[in-house]
This record gives C-alpha cells, sequence and structure tokens, in this order.
C-alpha cells in the first residue's frame, strides 16, 4: 500500500483535507455530512472489504482505496459544482503520476467521476467506490452537523455498517441503538438503493438487515 501511504502523508493533500473539512455544505437542502479525511479513510476501508470478498488482487485494491481517498476532493472548489466531475479533473495534483499505468489512471479517473450515482460502472473500483461511498452512513457523517434535524439526529444513532458478499447475496447490516427509528431511511434512500443496484449488476440477491434482523428493504422506496 505504498502509494495509498504516499497520499496521506501529501502535505498538500492534507491541506486540502483541511480545507474542506472546515467547510459547511448546506446547498439545495443537503445535509453538512463530514467529507473530510475520516470519511475517506473509512470509504477505503469499505472498499478493501469489497474489492477482498469479490476477489480482487492486491493492486486492485489499493486502487480502490486510492479512488476513496480523492473521491470527494473537488468539494476544495465548492458545494455548487458536480464534485464527482471535479474531482476526476483534479485528483492527479495528489498523485505521482510514473507510479501509475495508463490503464489505473483511466480506472481511477472513470471511479471518482462517476462515484455519486453508480450509473456507470467501467471497473471493480468503480463499482467499490459507489457502494463504499453509500455504506458510510454511520454516527461520524452527521455527530458534528450544523443542521440536527430528525434524520441526522435518528442516523447517529447508527453505529456500524457491514457488507457480507458471498456467491449469492450482497448483504447490507447494520447495527443501531435500540431506539432507531429506521422510516428516516426513506428520506436518504440512496443508502439503500445503492447496493440494491450493485446487487443486481453482480447478479446477486440483495439483502438488508438491522441489528441481526432481516428487513424489507423495498419498504424504504417510495
Amino acid at each position: 500500500m505504498k502509494n495509498y501511504e504516499e497520499i496521506l502523508n501529501n502535505k498538500n493533500y492534507l491541506a486540502i483535507v483541511k480545507k474542506i473539512e472546515n467547510t459547511k455544505f448546506i446547498t439545495d437542502g443537503k445535509w453538512d455530512w463530514e467529507h473530510g479525511l475520516g470519511h475517506y479513510k473509512r470509504v477505503a476501508n469499505y472498499v478493501k472489504s469489497i474489492l477482498s470478498q469479490l476477489g480482487a488482487d492486491d493492486r486492485t485494491i489499493e486502487i480502490g482505496m486510492i479512488a476513496a481517498l480523492l473521491h470527494d476532493i473537488g468539494l476544495s472548489k465548492g458545494d455548487k459544482i458536480d464534485h464527482g466531475l471535479v474531482s476526476s479533473e483534479i485528483f492527479k495534483n495528489y498523485i505521482n503520476e510514473k507510479d501509475f499505468s495508463e490503464a489505473e489512471l483511466i480506472t481511477l479517473e472513470q471511479a471518482i467521476r462517476d462515484h455519486s450515482k453508480g450509473n456507470n460502472i467501467e471497473s471493480l473500483v468503480g463499482l467499490a467506490l459507489v457502494l463504499g461511498d453509500k455504506l458510510d452512513v454511520t454516527y461520524h457523517r452527521t455527530i458534528n452537523s450544523s443542521i440536527q434535524d430528525k434524520t441526522n439526529k435518528e442516523f447517529q444513532k447508527i453505529k456500524s455498517v457491514d457488507i457480507e458478499i458471498n456467491e449469492t447475496d450482497l448483504v447490507v447490516k447494520y447495527l443501531t441503538d435500540n431506539h432507531f427509528d429506521k422510516s428516516v431511511l426513506k428520506n436518504w434512500n440512496k443508502t439503500v438503493l445503492i447496493p440494491m443496484k450493485i446487487a443486481k449488476y453482480l447478479n446477486k440477491e440483495y439483502k438488508f438487515m438491522i441489528n441481526n434482523q432481516f428487513v424489507d428493504w423495498k419498504e424504504f422506496i417510495d
């Protein structure tokens, strides 16, 4: 994971991440969820788990984790932009291009550009990034939000999210406190829709669990 660690020690990268962390993003009713280094590293860990379960080799896993570190870097330009597109245009500023093949750079660019909705999956890295990004919905994201509405307060009750991918199923598992109102998932239902889309792409059945109980994910879809 040499290249991954190099980014985490890159002073320019850390400076731009600090800028993002110090900016409040409240546009068009969006919540100012955390988009800083904590988010990037958690997504990197999800990407590592997803790619490992899909049988990816070590280099592909590292490329995926690098994409996770760089996927929201465009927010340094503000939130009234297509941040995925902008991130895909500037991510090379924070890596040593000589350490990557042309194919790897193309994979990174595409995965970062299309990570928000997963409408254009072209690689395992892209698949893992869009999925990992949507799995990061634990309390870390909203605990310091300047907006403490019902949705944000309920999401703070999500203690951990795990994923299991086996031969037949893609299973997302939430661990929450005992008073979690699951109906709030309707307010941010891409956390349910994106894993469903990825499961379909992988030709697997999608299953959703809260506190070790299977839940019908369709109830969160309008």
